[in-house]
């Protein structure tokens, strides 16, 4: 729940000033693959699924502390784990922001790619829909620990087993370092996957009306809106 699996979001390093010795400066050598704690975390999880324990990971839409690509540990796969999104829908109505997250979840949940969707969404996600209070939220919402209880009891075993895939070359997305061509482009690669042509076909297909009604009122989201019109067609 909110797990900082890649560290926390890296602009919050330098208002920490955490030396990196510290409790807090070890959960920022999350972010590097090669780190003592991500090698013995790895190692600790393949452990784990080796042996068919499910993981079930569950990430704030809305988090001022934890990217979703942290808390969703995007960078692994492996049919053992699950992953899902927590929205408090007290205070946030549905929209296509929202759907569009849950939707690439279900792809990667379903064995396809969505082709680092989520990672480029993570950064304008970053406390911008209702405050940020999502990552202690998150602690109090039943459904988030029946999630993981259903994923262990209603899940088959693999008839091999599988081994965990690290994603290599891992940079995390920033505002300074994100190529705003990344997420029309995907957009689009999600778009072709098998899994979304075949038994999610339907549910692209909402997408657009969603899209078309999506009004965002931050910047970061204004520029997500702007940035995914090139997919419209493809929406289509």
């Amino acid at each position: 729940m909110a797990g900082i699996s890649l560290g926390p979001f890296g602009s919050l390093q330098s208002r920490f000033l955490a030396p990196a010795n510290s409790v807090a400066g070890e959960l920022f050598s999350f972010a590097l693959p090669s780190s003592p704690v991500s090698t013995s975390y790895i190692s600790a999880l393949r452990t784990c699924l080796a042996r068919a324990v499910r993981i079930s990971y569950t990430g704030s839409i809305d988090d001022q502390l934890v990217s979703l690509e942290s808390s969703l540990f995007l960078t692994i796969t492996h049919p053992y784990i699950y992953r899902s999104v927590f929205v408090d829908s007290r205070i946030h109505a549905p929209s296509f922001l929202t759907h569009l997250v849950a939707f690439a979840i279900k792809v990667r949940n379903l064995g396809g790619s969505d082709h680092d969707l989520l990672r480029e969404l993570s950064h304008p996600l970053a406390g911008s829909l209702y405050g940020g209070e999502g990552h202690s939220m998150i602690y109090h919402d039943q459904a988030v620990y029946d999630l993981g209880v259903a994923w262990k009891l209603e899940s088959a075993d693999s008839a091999q087993s599988p081994e965990v895939v690290v994603s290599k070359n891992y940079e995390a997305p920033t505002a300074t370092n994100a190529n705003p061509f990344f997420l029309p482009w995907a957009m689009r690669g999600m778009l072709e996957e098998a899994v979304v042509k075949g038994p999610l076909q339907e549910e692209a297909k909402e997408l657009l009306t969603l899209f078309d009604e999506w009004t965002p009122t931050t910047k970061a989201l204004r520029d997500v809106k702007f940035r995914l019109e090139a997919v419209r067609t493809k929406l289509r």
